[in-house]
């Protein structure tokens, strides 16, 4: 699964923006592996897998159709899905608020995306294309902090070398 787990962050992380289908059906596929691993562990792990393609391809679905619900919907959930990497990774203790700031954060993320598409489609699909293959590591905690922060530097340089090269032939 890390293979397969880390492909799609790379994809997420490169091509986020210019193919927004990859990311929100990517998300969705990662998210859908995580959480129902975690709700679903009874079950085996091709259901899993099954419902995780499910979610993957009504993500594209809802991506293609309804491009700016689907911005929205992505960014909560990649705001949210990021708070709560960073708030283990920090070993944070937020005490009440440690369910309410994923959600903040949630709804601040998807508010950015839905307002400025381009910019905050780049650098949320980078954060969460660099937060997927990370998740597959198993160094500490700094060292997994400090790959997130260069594949998200990374994944935001290529993304905007994309995004001018595209003004370019508009032009």
């Amino acid at each position: 699964m890390v293979i397969l787990t880390t492909m799609i962050g790379f994809a997420v992380l490169v091509i986020g923006r210019h193919l927004f289908w990859v990311f929100v059906s990517g998300l969705g596929f990662v998210l859908g592996m995580i959480y129902g691993g975690q709700y679903l562990s009874t079950q085996p792990q091709w259901m899993i897998l099954l419902i995780s393609a499910i979610i993957a391809l009504l993500g594209a679905l809802l991506a293609y159709t309804l491009q700016r619900l689907a911005a929205g919907l992505v960014g909560y959930a990649t705001g949210w899905y990021l708070s709560v990497i960073l708030i283990r990774y920090l070993s944070l203790d937020l005490g009440d608020f440690e369910r309410i700031v994923p959600v903040a954060i949630g709804i601040i993320s998807g508010l950015l995306i839905m307002r400025y598409f381009d910019w905050g489609a780049i650098i949320l699909s980078s954060l969460a294309g660099a937060a997927i293959i990370v998740s597959g590591m198993t160094y500490n905690n700094r060292v997994e902090m400090i790959m997130l922060g260069s594949l998200a530097i990374f994944g935001m340089l290529i993304q905007g070398m994309f995004y001018f090269q595209e003004d370019e032939w508009v032009r």
